[in-house]
């Protein structure tokens, strides 16, 4: 399967390319890291960039203070523009991310600048040490960057999908921070690979040394490196908004509902009952001899089973998206 984005050309010249997010670009250098990646490409961007720490798409339009960051859009001086919203946004405020992204679109089609939803990575949990993204909150971020690619009619670099595959795949080899949110040096490699990439339409196939001039950007071990390149590369590869939803709506299907839950929900329920019904828990976590298993359910909802020390569900709570959470007592049913 071909990659679907074709915009440079052999030897193309350098593409203005302008980034507005907030600490997830702005940690470790992601506009300094994407261009130097580029320059070793065939097509070379030369990357800005406007942040502010944890400023959501919205915020950069409506408050006066960073009324530059419309400014520049206006400028008319980029050929891209890279759209990256509050990392939480997109997951539990899916209408203020789709709202944004129109208003930057329309924007950016008035100064013929091309739009790339930056759809960002999950939240980790972290239980023995161990990291682990928040499904959940990747399949909500990814929808709403989807659809709001669809209407809009603009593309996406899926870094939050690459993430999801490399923690499949590498789950001992970390992409977060200790913080559960940032990345660490890896992850910022990996998005700048799967940003390049949905800009070229080409598989990222260069050195992890980076370099801007004489300027050291980032050094990523060679081999590190090319696994990293190989998931951004396998990601990108056939990769589109539409196709996504597609899948994903068939994998909701399949999700049992909330109805469906509370329906055969008893008393002295057993947690492999309740798996009958959900499937396998995508999270366990042990707490003072006290277990908490977390599921899927459909429309993007979660649940969580509080379970005693013989795995017996006494507590269940459910949240769906646009929905008020719901708190059930499964031991006084």
């Amino acid at each position: 399967m071909m990659f679907t984005v074709l915009s440079c050309a052999i030897a193309a010249e350098e593409q203005r390319v302008l980034i507005i997010g907030n600490s997830y670009t702005f940690y470790n250098d992601l506009p300094n890291v994407l261009q130097a990646l580029s320059s070793k490409t065939k097509c070379p961007l030369k990357v800005e960039s406007y942040t502010a720490g944890a400023m959501s798409l919205r915020g950069f339009l409506d408050d006066p203070q960073h009324a530059k960051a419309k400014q520049l859009v206006e400028s008319g001086n980029y050929d891209w523009l890279i759209l990256q919203d509050q990392s939480q946004t997109p997951a539990y405020k899916p209408d203020e991310t789709m709202d944004s992204v129109k208003r930057w679109a329309a924007i950016a089609k008035k100064h013929n600048t091309k739009v790339l939803l930056f759809l960002t990575w999950a939240h980790a949990s972290q239980e023995g040490g161990k990291m682990t993204p928040l499904v959940a909150m990747q399949e909500q971020t990814s929808t709403t960057y989807c659809k709001a690619a669809v209407e809009n009619k603009v593309k996406v670099a899926p870094v939050g999908e690459a993430w999801a595959k490399w923690y499949q795949k590498n789950p001992n080899k970390e992409l977060h921070l200790d913080d559960l949110s940032h990345p660490n040096a890896s992850g910022t490699y990996l998005a700048a690979c799967v940003i390049h990439a949905s800009i070229s339409g080409k598989p990222v196939k260069v050195s992890g040394n980076l370099k801007l001039g004489k300027q050291a950007i980032m050094r990523v071990p060679k081999n590190t490196a090319k696994e990293l390149q190989a998931v951004a590369n396998a990601t990108v590869k056939g990769f589109t908004p539409a196709k996504y939803l597609e899948a994903r709506e068939t994998a909701d299907a399949a999700k049992p509902s909330a109805a469906d839950v509370k329906a055969k929900l008893h008393k002295g329920m057993s947690i492999e009952e309740l798996t009958e019904i959900t499937g396998k828990p995508i999270l366990k976590s042990v707490n003072d001899g006290r277990t908490t298993y977390q599921f899927l359910i459909r429309n993007g909802g979660e649940m969580a089973a509080y379970c005693n020390s013989k795995d017996i569900v006494e507590n269940i709570s459910i949240v769906v998206p646009g929905k008020p959470a719901e708190i059930i007592d499964v031991s006084k049913l």
